[in-house]
């Protein structure tokens, strides 16, 4: 049986959901950040890099290639999880995903391109 934890989106994750253009892709994918930010398919291709104190992994998710980007929650944000769902149990660990990368953004033009 795979691990449970709690996954909490950042506003920036919360963008791309509001994208997907039907219920049953935002399902696919809550199902995908449930299941594989521990023991995923893909968890062998994980990147990990720190910024100041923090260590973030980026994880491609089996949902249509999409790369999910995250970090462990502290024990605060914990607490402050069941705080805010008193009715339900919280999970001993979980993840802030700070953000969900599309396939197409890695792509993108940027100001610094070199691309064309």
């Amino acid at each position: 049986m795979a691990a449970k934890y709690e996954v909490v989106l950042s506003p920036a994750a919360w963008r791309e959901i509001r994208e997907l253009r039907t219920m049953q892709d935002r399902d696919d994918l809550a199902d995908a950040l449930g299941k594989e930010l521990i023991d995923g398919p893909n968890v062998r291709s994980a990147w990990s890099f720190k910024i100041g104190e923090v260590r973030y992994t980026a994880v491609p998710l089996t949902f249509r290639g999409w790369v999910a980007i995250y970090r462990e929650l502290t024990q605060k944000e914990l607490d402050r999880v069941a705080d805010e769902r008193p009715k339900r149990r919280v999970e001993s660990s979980g993840f802030l995903v700070f953000d969900l990368l599309p396939p197409h953004t890695a792509f993108a033009v940027a100001p610094h391109s070199e691309m064309f």
